[in-house]
């Protein structure tokens, strides 16, 4: 089996899923579009697509071209029905895909750890609890595509996680282990400062991430 992770900033990668995906027998293989690169293989050849975070918007497809080849992919993907899974822009993208208004969020960005509640049953996510502590960083929301579940919302945004058909999207980001939350604290310095955002947001006990690795596997396997 062979996973394709979109990838749009170097920092904004797998981090702890990609672990689990080697643990499970995939190979995994970034395909860096934000640096023009394309596919060399057809898209049949993969069993699950992943799509990444990054700081451009969904809607930004004239400032950042990349975008529209990977629109293309994942209208592919699901026609293939090949599972996708997107992360915060990659969920925000899917949404798109499947018809969905991307827009600026009107109540502040999150970002930090926060909790998100369970509002939805999907067999997807059984394994995951009625309140969840994960690593939020976006500015950027979306409304729910026709046809879609919605399984998870925070105080501020309602669509944190939905399901359509094998396309998950998580607005945000499970992956990250502490090093990632480092690295990006260091590499958006200057938006922690903007937004206000103090060292305690980004700090969180050693269990959640244990926790969130678990739920990574659950969900990969229930999509593959």
């Amino acid at each position: 089996m062979k996973a394709l992770a979109i990838r749009h900033v170097l920092a904004e990668h797998l981090g702890m899923m990609e672990r689990t995906l080697r643990n499970l027998g995939f190979k995994v293989e970034y395909l860096d579009t934000a640096k023009g690169e394309t596919l060399k293989e057809p898209l049949e050849e993969y069993s699950l697509l992943v799509v990444l975070g990054g700081y451009m918007g969904a809607y930004e497809e004239n400032l950042y071209p990349f975008l529209s080849y990977e629109f293309r992919l994942m209208e592919q993907a699901l026609k293939l029905n090949i599972p996708i899974l997107g992360i915060c822009l990659g969920a925000q993208m899917l949404a798109k895909v499947l018809g969905a208004r991307v827009f600026k969020g009107d109540k502040g960005k999150e970002i930090g750890w926060m909790e998100v509640f369970k509002v939805g049953e999907h067999e997807l996510f059984q394994e995951f609890p009625n309140t969840l502590k994960v690593f939020q960083w976006h500015g950027d929301t979306f409304e729910l595509p026709k046809g879609a579940l919605r399984v998870y919302a925070s105080e501020k945004y309602e669509n944190q996680a939905f399901v359509y058909g094998k396309a998950v999207g998580l607005q945000f980001h499970i992956e990250v282990d502490q090093n990632m939350v480092k690295e990006w604290a260091e590499l958006y310095r200057d938006e922690l400062q903007e937004e206000k955002v103090g060292e305690d947001r980004l700090w969180v006990d050693d269990w959640v991430y244990e926790q969130n690795y678990r739920l990574i596997e659950s969900l990969i396997r229930g999509l593959i």
